[in-house]
């Protein structure tokens, strides 16, 4: 859209540096799981380059995605450390899988953000590293290059394991991401 706008990216480009604008900027993934249940529902279509953006958005790499153009800030992948530090207890109680496996599941994917080394997850990590993955929402949860680091980290954490992908995120609803579950346990922001 920005390439063949150049009105359009120029205000985008300017909207960017707002750091007011950057907090209430959101991503692709976010708004391709997040506004079908409210729209009534989206169709795919079967153009190859649909399929492919719907791969990207997905599944990687999401640092190559062009959601947001300003640079990367220095401290996003410790934003992501530190929201997910900071609700670790529910992050893991909500997820499906058992939680000595997510919680060790967890940890590696954060020693990967924060260090770059990877550590081998516990067999079915992959499933439950993924459905995190798939339910990390900017700017509800973190900013866009926080999240775009995350979800790197969660996904080739996950591919050590395998490829199963966690629970589908539902096309009717969002209740999977019910905030009382956060508040529920007192653990607040």
């Amino acid at each position: 859209m920005r390439a063949q706008n150049p009105g359009l990216a120029a205000w985008f480009d300017a909207m960017e540096t707002r750091l007011t604008y950057r907090g209430t900027q959101s991503d692709f993934h976010t708004h391709a799981h997040d506004l079908p249940p409210q729209m009534g529902g989206c169709w795919a279509n079967d153009n190859p380059l649909t399929q492919a953006n719907q791969v990207r958005v997905d599944q990687g790499a999401w640092l190559d995605l062009p959601d947001a153009r300003y640079p990367e800030p220095a401290t996003s992948s410790q934003e992501a450390l530190h929201r997910v530090l900071k609700h670790r207890r529910n992050i893991i109680r909500v997820n499906p899988a058992p939680d000595e496996l997510m919680e060790l599941a967890l940890r590696c994917a954060l020693t990967y953000l924060a260090t770059g080394e990877l550590s081998q997850p516990p067999t079915g990590a992959d499933a439950a590293l993924r459905y995190l993955r798939d339910r990390i929402s900017v700017p509800r949860d973190m900013s866009i290059y926080a999240a775009k680091r995350l979800r790197t980290a969660l996904e080739a954490t996950a591919t050590l394991v395998g490829n199963r992908q966690g629970t589908p995120i539902s096309t009717q609803h969002r209740r999977d991401q019910d905030p009382a579950q956060f508040i529920a346990t007192g653990v607040r922001d």
